[in-house]
Parts: structure tokens; C-alpha cells; sequence
């Protein structure tokens, strides 16, 4: 069983300093999250934190909120925060981001970690690419630019007694692996890509930073986390080649290259595997027209009843909604009987509250579906809208639903987002059709957004959606709400495309060194519920917070929560046992003091297990009023 090799370990009792790597005066203190310490003339710098306050200069890498906690804990009331210039005002005022996050957080699609600071920290000395900063005893340190893990990434290089030691924060850890994959999502303007389909997005920039890392020829490189990096030209070739090997087969199955074509694919590709590289990409398979008794309506699919009535598959926005006032008022359909939403993203469902009002349907989901669709403030997903339905009729998995001529079967199908369903269409005149959502394109599958949790296990994810493809009946056709064509599968095209994608297993679980790989895809394996509450001064609430051990081994799980002023709970602590593979939750409760300042205020939580200790790793809103 792979073990966590130190990424998030508890510091081992002893915490000695490894005197051995480093020059002497520079005190290295491994744990959760590793501490740097040089004192010379009088004075203490301290490198990411440590518990020991007032030190004379702290400098940071990056904003990641369990970092500047660290380092608030070195700076005390005295210390001097040196942190990347761009991040500067954010850190002075976070609040705001948080108060304008309680309406940005839907319909968003940039697709970047929450795990932000929630207090200002004041920042003494902001610094960028190329500048010199002066420390205690004439020390002198140069600044780097090596944006990848984090759109601001640092990097401090100091020489020291004939040695270069480079300080670099999440950029790159022992044996040549990151913290996670997620944290890479982003835009890539290169290629025209957006946050949302930008899976990897800034691996091209990690590519980039490693290698201006390399050409200085440090000797130690000095992670936030785990083990010093005593060969650094070996980690980060290691690094380079299993950052571009996960790329090459990302792009390889891509269900983009129906939408985005060779150009932009080759463009985002040769940004990560290198200005020459070829890229594979997957060519289309059969596809044919939508049969007569299905329209195609932007993401809306409009099945037609021999009756006249219609029934409708997505309504996200004010295009689709008019496009069936149209089919109405053309006669077209006579009037519409139920709308099946097969997920939860604003371009699938914003519209479906009031289509579903105003042609007095009802709205038909699996429970996966559902509860965002009712609760949406619960929930932090890709583009979630916040227009709540006020009633979902849930189907369960595999439940069948007979409407006119039609027999319907639903199905939970986490292809594109974990929170996914899809419906199977059969009628007697025609081969079987499934309309599975936005989870595969006639060129592959869609999973170009790791925020979606598309998890890699037998049981669920795409795996899941691969076993109930095979089991249609014969000559099937799927659609892509997005596609105006019945496509399908050769067996042997979906077995490589399943096969591409256990590769990739194994290619991310020798990236990240998590004991499984899902830990560092899935942003959100342990998350609140409900993510966003209103509460009034006086009231009280409830939190649950859910986690999904994703180990193959049993863990028990120690919680602790963080309350902002105003907001108090009966147990701050609690336990959650949990088997492999499973998920489970506990429930805290919520109360609001009478003279609690309104406002958006942030509950987070530490993770403790025998292997990682991760500070303030969830995070929920609560709005007072």
C-alpha cells in the first residue's frame, strides 16, 4: 500500500533538524507544514512559519489559507510578511473576497481552490520576480517567479556557505510528485480555453517555473511540505515527465476535440509537452442526425409525444426557454408534460424553475441531481445557479417512467460531474437512445474539469458510466445535450478509452502522494453541508460536514472546527470513523449570539488523520442577518 511519504505527516516527536542537508544556521523543522528558521545579528527570519512567534521577517510563497495561518503564527504582533506582490491586497482585506463570494460562487466557472485566507494579514514587503530581498546578517535573497500549484507562486533562492537552496513552497516536493491535480484547473488563453475546460491548466506554467527552477542548479530545494529535495535536477525531470505523460493522455480521449478541433487542442497540448509535440487526439466516431421525434434546442433536447405533447431533457437559460415558447406557439407540441434534468450545471438547469412554472410540469431528477437543483446554496459546483426549484420528483437509479408512446429509464451517471444523471429513451420504432448529459462527445469523454469530482474508482465515476454503456441494449445511440447527432462506440473504442483512463490512474497516483489518487482530484472529499446558510442574529442552525474516505484502509478522522466572533457550537470536536471507500458525515450544531455583526462569516475545519494534518481544509458561509 502506497503511504503518504511525508506530505502531510505529523512532525515525528523528536522534530531534529536536519543539520546534515542545510548549512549550518538555517534550522529546518519538518511537520504538517515544514518550518525554516536563520537567526544572524539579532534577528529571525522565519521561511512559510512556525509556532514560535515575533519573528523579524516571514516570508510566504503562495495564498493558500493553512500557509498564511503558519505564518501569522511566526509573525506574531512584530513579524514582517514578505509575500508575491499580486496577492498583496487580497491579504490585507480578505473579507471582501468573502462577502462577494457569497454571490460569485454560483454560475462560477474559474474553477480555482477556495482555500483562502479569511483574516487580513498585513504584508510588509511585497515582492515579485527579480527582486533582491535583504535579510539578517547580510543574507540576500532572490525572488523567482514560479506560478503552477498557484497562479502567484514564488520562489526564494538564498545562497549559502557554496550551497543554493531554493525555497519554493507547493511547486514541487520530494521525488519529483505535487499536492494534488486540482489546484492546476485553470484558463489557458494560448488555446481560447476557459477556467472551467482548462483541466491542467496551468501545467504548462509548472513546466515552465521547473525549468527556470532547474537553470538556477540549486543544491537542496526546501518544500512546504515533506522531505528537502536533495536532487533537485533528478525531482524535477521526474517531475516534467509525469506532468506531461498525464497530459499527453488526458488529451488523448478528449471529448474538447468535438468542440475545440486539432488547432486550440495542439496549442494547450505543446504548451505542457513541449512547442514540437505531437498530441494525439481521438478521431470521431459514428454519429448520425437526431432522429424527427427529437428537436435539438441549444442544450435542450424536446422529445415529441405521437399526441402532440413534449417532454423536455435540460432548460438552462433564457435561449432554450424561448426556443420552446416558440415550438409552442408553432404547434410543434401542444404543451409540454415534464422536464428530466440530467445535471446541475446554470447551461442545463437555470431556466428549469420557472419553465417548469410556467408550463405546470413537473421537474424529474435522480437524487444526486436533485438536491442541488432544491438546494443550491448547499452546494459549491461548477456552475451552479442559484434559481432554486421548488420541487424535484426524484427517479431512482434505474427506475422506469412511461410517458405516451415512450418508456424511460433513469440512471444515476456520473460522467461529467459526480452529480450527474441520465435518462435511456425507448420507443418501438427506433434503436434505443441514452441522453447522458455533457459525459461523452463522438471524440471521447468529458472530464476537462477536476472541480466536477469525476472519481476514478469501480464503483462509481466514469467507470460506472463505461459498465452501463455496455449494458444498452445493442446498437444504442447516446446524446450530448450539447450535440445534434446520435453517436456511439465500437466496443473496441470504448475500451480504449477505458483503458487510456486507467492509465491515468496510475500516472496521477505517481504524481500526488496521496494512498489514492482520488484524494488528489477531488477538491471536495470532505466538504460542508450545507456550504451556504442565512442565519439571523438568535437563530440557531446546523452544519454537517461529509467526508469521503477515498483510502482503501479504514481511518478515523479528528475534526476540529474554527468559528468566526458571533457563532458558537456544543462540540467543536468530533470523530468519524470510516471504512475504506466509504463516505459518512457528522452534524454540528449552529448558534448565531443576539449581538453578532451581520455579515458573511467563514466556519472552517481541520482534518487530522494518522497520516495527514490539514488546517482549515473546509471551509462554509454563513450569511447573519
Amino acid at each position: 500500500m502506497k503511504s503518504i511519504s511525508g506530505l502531510f505527516l505529523v512532525m515525528l516527536a523528536s522534530g531534529a533538524p536536519l543539520h546534515a542537508q542545510l548549512p549550518a544556521g538555517i534550522q529546518f523543522e519538518k511537520g504538517p507544514l515544514n518550518s525554516v528558521t536563520i537567526e544572524r545579528a539579532g534577528q529571525r527570519l522565519v521561511i512559510y512559519g512556525g509556532r514560535d512567534p515575533g519573528a523579524d521577517q516571514v516570508l510566504i510563497t503562495h495564498v493558500r489559507r493553512d500557509l498564511t495561518e503558519f505564518a501569522r503564527l511566526a509573525a506574531g504582533n512584530s513579524g514582517k510578511v514578505i509575500a508575491p506582490v499580486s496577492v498583496a491586497d487580497f491579504l490585507d482585506y480578505p473579507s471582501a473576497h468573502w462577502t462577494a463570494w457569497w454571490e460569485k460562487r454560483f454560475d462560477y466557472y474559474d474553477q480555482q481552490v477556495t482555500r483562502l485566507p479569511i483574516s487580513p494579514l498585513a504584508v510588509a514587503h511585497p515582492v515579485a520576480g527579480g527582486d533582491t530581498l535583504a535579510g539578517p546578517g547580510g543574507l540576500e535573497f532572490r525572488v523567482l517567479e514560479t506560478p503552477g500549484y498557484t497562479r502567484e507562486g514564488i520562489t526564494y533562492l538564498l545562497e549559502l556557505e557554496g550551497k543554493k537552496i531554493a525555497f519554493s513552497g507547493d511547486l514541487i516536493l520530494a521525488g519529483g510528485r505535487v499536492p494534488d491535480l486540482y489546484s492546476f484547473q485553470d484558463a489557458i488563453p494560448e488555446a481560447k480555453i476557459g477556467g472551467y475546460h482548462g483541466y491542467g491548466g496551468r501545467l504548462g506554467q509548472l513546466v515552465r517555473s521547473l525549468e527556470t527552477l532547474a537553470a538556477e542548479k540549486p543544491d537542496l530545494i526546501v518544500p512546504l511540505r515533506g522531505d528537502l529535495i536533495t536532487d533537485p535536477q533528478g525531482d524535477i525531470a521526474e517531475l516534467i515527465t509525469r506532468v506531461r505523460a498525464i497530459y499527453a493522455n488526458y488529451l488523448s480521449t478528449n471529448a474538447l476535440n468535438w468542440y475545440f478541433k486539432e488547432e486550440r487542442l495542439t496549442a494547450a497540448g505543446r504548451l505542457v509537452l513541449g512547442p514540437e509535440a505531437e498530441v494525439e487526439l481521438m478521431d470521431y466516431s459514428e454519429h448520425v442526425d437526431l432522429p424527427d421525434w427529437c428537436k435539438h434546442l441549444g442544450t435542450t433536447k424536446l422529445l415529441l409525444a405521437d399526441d402532440g405533447a413534449g417532454f423536455v431533457l435540460d432548460c438552462g437559460g433564457p435561449g432554450p426557454l424561448a426556443d420552446l415558447r416558440k415550438a409552442l406557439a408553432a404547434g410543434l407540441v401542444t404543451r409540454i408534460e415534464g422536464i428530466f434534468v440530467t445535471h446541475t450545471h446554470n447551461d442545463h438547469s437555470a431556466a428549469v424553475v420557472e419553465a417548469a412554472k410556467e408550463f405546470g410540469c413537473p421537474v424529474y431528477a435522480v437524487a444526486e441531481v436533485a438536491d442541488v437543483l432544491e438546494n443550491p446554496g448547499a452546494w459549491f459546483l461548477p456552475g451552479t445557479s442559484a434559481n432554486a426549484v421548488e420541487k424535484v420528483t426524484v427517479l431512482a437509479d434505474g427506475e422506469k417512467l412511461l410517458w405516451k408512446n415512450y418508456e424511460f429509464t433513469a440512471h444515476f451517471f456520473p460522467g461529467q460531474m459526480y452529480n450527474h444523471g441520465a435518462l435511456l429513451v425507448e420507443r418501438s420504432d427506433h434503436t434505443p437512445v441514452f441522453f447522458i448529459g455533457d459525459s461523452f462527445s463522438p471524440s471521447g469523454i468529458d472530464d476537462y474539469c477536476l472541480m466536477n469530482r469525476n472519481l476514478m474508482r469501480e464503483d462509481t465515476g466514469f467507470f460506472l458510466c463505461f459498465k452501463k454503456v455496455r449494458r444498452l441494449p445493442e446498437g444504442s445511440w447516446l446524446v450530448n445535450q450539447h450535440i445534434p447527432h446520435l453517436f456511439r462506440f465500437t466496443p473496441a473504442r470504448l475500451d480504449l478509452i477505458e483503458q487510456r483512463y486507467r492509465e491515468r490512474i496510475e500516472l496521477i497516483n505517481a504524481l500526488t502522494p496521496w494512498d489514492d489518487p482520488n484524494y488528489a482530484i477531488d477538491e471536495r472529499w470532505a466538504a460542508f453541508y450545507p456550504y451556504g446558510q442565512t442565519l439571523g442574529s438568535g437563530a440557531t442552525g446546523k452544519l454537517e460536514l461529509r467526508v469521503w474516505n477515498h483510502s482503501v484502509r479504514d481511518r478515523e478522522i479528528r475534526v476540529k472546527l474554527h468559528l468566526p466572533p458571533g457563532v458558537t457550537t456544543a462540540r467543536s470536536e468530533a470523530v468519524l470513523t470510516l471504512s475504506a471507500h466509504r463516505h459518512g458525515s457528522m452534524i454540528f450544531p449552529l448558534a448565531i449570539a443576539n449581538d453578532a455583526e451581520p455579515g458573511v462569516k467563514v466556519i472552517t475545519a481541520d482534518l487530522v488523520s494518522d497520516d495527514f494534518d490539514l488546517k482549515q481544509w473546509a471551509e462554509a458561509l454563513v450569511k447573519i442577518e
